[in-house]
């Protein structure tokens, strides 16, 4: 989730457990209602002083945990996923990348590595085929590796049917089919292991 967001549910949340309006929290905080608005709705991206300033104001939580999403985790990829689709038709072929792009790094991971960046579960993207590629793609990196994958995988939002086939051209069902790695399979994703290293 990026900073912006963040910031915006920590203050949107720290006005709703006080049971404050947007405009009493901004008096209370010493800044415009609309520095409020525009925090909560992400317009906005405040330094860390002013969101401190706006949380300790509200006798908000004392201290705000922060931790940086790994771009290449699981979780990361669900997210850049997710913001590829909603650019149209065109952000496909960006949310493929992103997918693609997690199946490398966790090729590469070793068995601590692989658990940090697939731990997570990532949120669903709204695209079931996707969902399932991510799920997918993790759980082909873990057997490689012998080991049980999390079980998050194994959520039923994350299988795809009828079968989501890459390339989506008739005449190449049957080599995807007959290629795919088995955990793709699994999943309902249809992908030759070729189209996987040069899509």
């Amino acid at each position: 989730m990026s900073w912006d967001k963040v910031a915006g549910e920590a203050v949107r949340e720290t006005r709703r457990m006080r049971g404050l309006t947007q405009g009493a929290l901004a008096t209370v905080a010493g800044v415009p209602q609309s520095t409020i608005s525009e925090l909560e709705s992400g317009k906005r991206q405040p330094s860390l002083p002013l969101l401190a300033r706006i949380i300790e104001s509200a006798q908000g939580p004392s201290h705000l945990h922060i931790t940086a999403r790994e771009r290449h985790s699981a979780a990361g990829t669900a997210e850049r996923v997710t913001a590829s689709l909603a650019s149209g038709p065109a952000g496909e072929d960006s949310a493929l990348r992103a997918v693609l792009d997690l199946r490398d790094v966790l090729g590469k991971a070793n068995g601590k590595r692989l658990g940090a960046l697939s731990g997570q579960a990532p949120l669903l993207c709204g695209n079931r085929r996707f969902d399932a590629f991510i799920a997918g793609v993790v759980e082909e990196a873990f057997a490689h590796r012998r080991l049980d994958p999390p079980g998050w995988t194994q959520e039923s939002g994350r299988f795809v049917r009828p079968f989501w086939y890459l390339s989506g051209l008739e005449e190449l069902r049957w080599w995807e089919f007959a290629t795919a790695p088995g955990a793709l399979i699994r999943h309902g994703v249809l992908a030759a292991e070729r189209e996987l290293e040069s899509v």
